[in-house]
C-alpha cells in the first residue's frame, strides 16, 4: 500500500508541475498578446506595463515574474512574432511560379494580411513606427537602428530576388535590381503605415491594387 501511495503523491506532483508550466506559458502568451496590440495601438513608449497587465487580465506582478522590464517584453514580443507572422508572406517569392506571378502574389498577400490579419498589421505598426518618445527606455531607444537594419534585409532580399537571371539569358528580373526593390520597399512600408492608420486606405487586395508597382518594378 505504501507503494501505491508514493507512486500516487509522485503522480500528483507530475501532474502539478505540468499544470504549473502550461499555466505559465499560458500567462506569457497573454502578456505577449496585450503587449503588441498596446504597443501598436498606444506607442511603446507611451505604454505602461500596467496597461498591459490590465489588458491581459493579469496583475502588474504576473508581467515582473515573466519579463524584467518593458524593454524585455518588447524584445520578447518582436522575437515571439516576427518569423510566424511575416515568414508566409515573404515565402510566396520563393516558389515556382514564374517571376512576375510571384511578386504581384507576394503584393497582394502583403495587402491582404495587412486587411485581414491584425496580429500582421500590428507587428508592422510596431516595427516600421519610427516615434519614439524621450522617454523610451534603454534598449529601446535604439528603434530606428534596429529598424534600419530590419529594413535593409527586407531590401536586400527584394533585390536579390529582382537581380537573378530570367530564363538563363544572362539578362536581370528587372533592368534596375536595387532601384526596384527601393520602390517596393517603400510601397511595403508605406502601405503598413496606411494599415496602421486605417485598412480602409489600402489599395484594393487583387491585380489592380499592384499593377502600377509591378509594372514599374519588372517593366
Amino acid at each position: 500500500m505504501r507503494v501505491i501511495g508514493d507512486c500516487f503523491h509522485t503522480c500528483m506532483h507530475v501532474g502539478n508541475m505540468r499544470r504549473t508550466a502550461e499555466e505559465a506559458a499560458q500567462t506569457r502568451a497573454a502578456l505577449l498578446e496585450a503587449a503588441l496590440f498596446q504597443f501598436a495601438e498606444h506607442g511603446v513608449a507611451s505604454t505602461k506595463l500596467a496597461d498591459i497587465a490590465q489588458r491581459a487580465g493579469l496583475t502588474r506582478g504576473a508581467v515582473y515574474h515573466h519579463f524584467t522590464d518593458k524593454t524585455a517584453l518588447y524584445a520578447a514580443v518582436i522575437a515571439d512574432s516576427w518569423d510566424s507572422v511575416t515568414a508566409p508572406v515573404w515565402a510566396v517569392l520563393d516558389s515556382d511560379a514564374p517571376v512576375e506571378d510571384r511578386l504581384r502574389d507576394f503584393l497582394i498577400t502583403w495587402l491582404r494580411r495587412l486587411r485581414e490579419d491584425k496580429h500582421f498589421r500590428a507587428l508592422l505598426t510596431i516595427t516600421l513606427n519610427a516615434s519614439y518618445g524621450s522617454d523610451q527606455p534603454e534598449g529601446i531607444s535604439d528603434g530606428r537602428a534596429s529598424k534600419a537594419y530590419g529594413l535593409i534585409d527586407w531590401q536586400q532580399r527584394l533585390e536579390a530576388f529582382l537581380a537573378e537571371e530570367r530564363g538563363g539569358n544572362g539578362r536581370a528580373r528587372a533592368a534596375d535590381p536595387h532601384g526596384a526593390a527601393a520602390g517596393v520597399l517603400a510601397w511595403l512600408c508605406g502601405t503598413a503605415l496606411l494599415a496602421a492608420t486605417d485598412p480602409d486606405l489600402l489599395p484594393p487586395s487583387d491585380a489592380r491594387g499592384v499593377a502600377l508597382l509591378l509594372r514599374g518594378a519588372l517593366p
